[in-house]
């Protein structure tokens, strides 16, 4: 089932040059491609969304993930914003 809204804890994150790549806690059925949502460094808010899963990293707090289009288990996932629940 395709979806846009994936929600765990992060597990981990790694920043490239061109983009964060965030790790959630969700089944591994949900996974998307390699396991990880992509951020793009030219994304329009790319400190305020990076700034939002650092805290919700350090303080493993739940982290909602929508992407930009709908995916199924395996597809490339590229952020659109997230939500942090404190």
């Amino acid at each position: 089932m395709a979806t846009r809204n994936f929600t765990g804890r992060v597990s981990r994150l790694y920043v490239r040059p061109e983009a964060l790549f965030v790790r959630l806690e969700i089944p591994d059925a949900e996974q998307p491609l390699e396991s990880y949502f992509r951020l793009p460094l030219s994304h329009p808010n790319y400190n305020s969304i990076f700034s939002s899963v650092l805290a919700a990293s350090v303080n493993r707090y739940v982290l909602r993930i929508r992407t930009t289009e709908d995916i199924t288990p395996g597809d490339r996932a590229e952020v659109e914003y997230v939500v942090v629940d404190w």
